[in-house]
């Protein structure tokens, strides 16, 4: 009976320590991007992102996020160049419908919040490191902005070509609770 109790006493702590790294799910946001290419800058969008996260600034090993977008969102207001996009030669949206991002870790470096994990384009999955900026909201959810660059390259998001650039800008923002 002694070890019925202890167990149950620790299953009742152990259900209250989730309860406060809790997961919460992405309400609403906007992904967008930008990339230079011989005429200017193409300037676009994606669904907002969708998933799961547990964010607690106080305690950041509790920390973590698993977003998807949907490849097959993408807007550049031109319907030729995102029915181009959405082809095989880019994002091929037929076979590979979700960009994906799942934390390993995150942690807080000079001041600003960064998560590595892994992104997931197309068919390559490669580690990164994303730098994020958290504010708590008044209901005590959070709004988180992320900025960063990637080589479309290195996502075989098509091929080298002096009409477009390799980098393209990534803007993140994401409503969570």
């Amino acid at each position: 009976m002694k070890h019925l109790l202890t167990l149950f006493i620790f299953v009742i702590i152990l259900s209250f320590g989730n309860a406060q790294a809790q997961t919460t799910r992405i309400v609403s946001g906007s992904t967008s991007f930008s990339v230079k290419f011989i005429l200017g800058t193409c300037d676009g969008t994606f669904d907002a992102p969708k998933g799961s996260a547990v964010f607690d600034e106080k305690n950041l090993k509790n920390s973590s996020f698993n977003i998807t977008i949907a490849a097959t969102s993408f807007k550049t207001n031109n319907n030729s160049r995102d029915k181009d996009m959405k082809s095989e030669k880019y994002f091929f949206v037929s076979k590979y419908p979700e960009i994906h991002f799942k934390s390993s870790k995150v942690e807080k470096t000079g001041g600003q919040y960064q998560a590595t994990g892994t992104l997931t384009i197309r068919d390559v999955s490669k580690t990164v490191t994303l730098p994020f900026q958290a504010k708590k909201n008044n209901d005590g959810g959070y709004s988180l902005y992320a900025k960063f660059d990637i080589n479309r390259l290195d996502y075989n998001i098509g091929s080298k070509d002096w009409k477009l650039k390799d980098i393209v800008s990534v803007d993140l923002k994401a409503e969570i609770r």
